[in-house]
């Protein structure tokens, strides 16, 4: 039966699986010349809950098929929010980008028969941030040879709290500070970062959606329709409490939005609306209608899509799928036509 890989938020109750990678991984390290890295019992069952508290420990689990009630644990990494007061100094170098948000990854650990892990945390830590920081050990020729070959710049020397752990936190929980002496003789690492410039896709419902990213597309979505139009209406009409809110970000800023609705509340049928591109002519407002109507098939099983287009983005309608269902006719003083998507 073929084995499938699933990555999932790691539990307490994987503690024990996880300190078994975590071994099997120093092994790795120590029989390819890394004799430092992850020495005196790092990382800790602490460390890893530590993780797990601040829900950035995850695992990656291998199961026969769909029935994963049977996986196993096969790797472990720590995907943590900025900022990571390890990377506040940097020597003989600079960060790509030193102004954006950023995550890091921290703690890749694998079984050494296990291959593709590497390319699976990519992939998965590149669908949740475009903007992404790691480092490793000077030793650790296995991860720089990974880092590089992802597009990861070199960007300069950091250095950890006594040389005890990939990053401060391991610092605090001994209970130490790291000073410019701490510093000078610490653990030397080689920081990398990498800003990904292509778009990143995020849908959640309105439940989902942290207060961070609903006051974001309420501001665009107030910027461009009611300031930059001059159109004083009701944004905030009521339906967005039942809508899937799509968006695209490039660079952890947000080049596109729209909002798919469910049949009988903005319109009839499902329809698609607040459809929004902030860098226009780069197909961003193209991918996010694609992306909406995928999902106005999958979460509210459309098989006719509705639009309120303002009449001059017809054509922009038309190029995927959609055509003129009405007369032209007044919407918040701007002519409007509505527009009609069949699925076959």
């Amino acid at each position: 039966m073929m084995m499938t890989r699933i990555i999932r938020e790691a539990k307490p109750t994987d503690i024990t699986d996880i300190m078994q990678v975590m071994e099997a991984a120093k092994k790795i390290m120590r029989q390819s010349g890394n004799l430092h890295q992850w020495a005196d019992g790092y990382p800790s069952e602490a460390v890893i809950i530590s993780d797990m508290e601040k829900h950035g420990g995850f695992v990656l689990e291998e199961g026969d098929g769909e029935d994963q009630s049977t996986g196993r644990i096969v790797g472990y990494f720590a995907f943590l929010p900025s900022p990571e007061p390890t990377y506040s100094k940097i020597y003989d170098g600079q960060w790509t980008d030193d102004t954006l948000p950023y995550h890091v990854i921290h703690r890749i650990a694998s079984y050494p028969d296990v291959h593709g892990i590497f390319n699976d945390i990519m992939d998965f830590c590149f669908s949740h941030d475009a903007n992404i920081r790691i480092d490793t050990h000077k030793d650790n020729r296995i991860m720089q040879h990974n880092i590089e070959k992802h597009g990861f710049t070199y960007c300069g020397i950091i250095y950890l709290a006594n040389g005890r752990s990939s990053e401060s936190r391991q610092a605090r929980l001994d209970g130490r500070v790291v000073t410019d002496e701490g510093e000078a003789n610490g653990d030397e690492r080689m920081a990398y970062q990498k800003l990904n410039n292509d778009s990143v896709f995020h849908q959640k419902s309105f439940q989902e959606l942290t207060v961070d990213e609903l006051y974001e597309l309420l501001r665009i979505r107030s910027e461009v329709f009611v300031v930059e139009q001059n159109c004083v209406y009701q944004d905030m009409d009521g339906d967005d409490q039942k809508s899937i809110h799509l968006w695209l970000t490039v660079a952890n800023k947000v080049v596109a939005l729209a909002r798919v609705c469910p049949a009988g509340t903005h319109m009839k049928e499902v329809s698609i609306g607040r459809v929004i591109t902030t860098e226009r002519g780069k197909g961003y407002g193209k991918q996010i209608m694609l992306y909406a109507i995928e999902a106005a098939e999958k979460h509210f099983d459309a098989k006719q899509i509705d639009i309120e287009a303002q009449e001059y983005a017809k054509g922009f309608y038309e190029s995927v799928g959609f055509k003129q269902s009405s007369e032209t006719f007044m919407l918040d003083g701007i002519p409007h036509i509505k527009m009609t998507l069949n699925i076959e």
